[in-house]
Formats: C-alpha cells, structure tokens, sequence
C-alpha cells in the first residue's frame, strides 16, 4: 500500500494564474477537498503475477471513500533497482468528487466535466 499526498496536486498543462487558478479549484471542496482529506490511499489486496505484470486487485481511498478497484502492474529491474508503474482508471463521482458532472447535475452542456478520472503511478525502490 502507499499514501498518496494530495496537497501536491499539480497541473502540468497550464502556467501562470490559470495554472495556480486550476489548482487551487482541484484541492477545493469542489474536487478533492484536501484541506479535509489532505491524503489518498491505494491498498492491494491480492495480485497474480504474469512475467513482467500483475494483474490486481485493491482498495483505492479518496476524500475517505473506499472502492475496489482492479489495475494492470507493470514491473522492471535494471542494476538493483526496481519500478512499477501501473495507470488507474475511476469513476470520480463514486468517491464523492461529482463537481460539473452531467451524472449529477442537468443542463451543463458542454461545460460538463468527464467522469473518469485517470493517473499514473510509478513506484521506485531497492533491494536490500
């Protein structure tokens, strides 16, 4: 399992004031609310190996919801030192973040924000 630190919440496709604008909006109550739920967590529970990929299963906690969830694990080894790297896919609106979603809220139009929300992780260590 890991912790997630979501006060770092950062937009990589703006800059200046929009950026800091668009940021800002993600770790409101609106999205995230990270004043209150200032960590996420992903737990996995079970996983089955299959060469350089797990396929698994776990526990995915935002703004204190928990949902299971399945995801691809990709593994690589080079001197020592280990990366897993896996992409997540969610419906946002089943961890409580439903701001400008046309799932919630009628008449939004091209306004409407899309449900699935996707990140990546990549996780770096090495053997003892």
């Amino acid at each position: 399992s890991f912790v997630i630190d979501m006060t770092t919440i950062t937009n990589t496709d703006l800059s200046g004031g929009m950026k800091g604008k668009l940021e800002g909006h993600l770790k409101s109550e609106d999205f995230f609310g990270v004043d209150k739920f200032n960590t996420a967590e992903l737990t996995i529970t079970e996983g089955e190996l299959h060469g350089e990929h797990m396929h698994a299963s776990g526990n995915l906690t935002i703004k204190g919801v928990t949902k299971p969830i399945k995801l691809e694990v990709n593994f690589s080894e080079k001197d020592g030192v280990f990366n897993a790297s896996a992409d997540i896919i969610v419906d946002r609106t089943q961890f409580g973040v439903k701001y400008g979603s046309d799932s919630f809220f009628d008449n939004l139009g091209d306004k409407a924000i899309n449900n699935e929300m996707s990140f990546k992780v990549n996780l770096t260590g090495k053997a003892n």
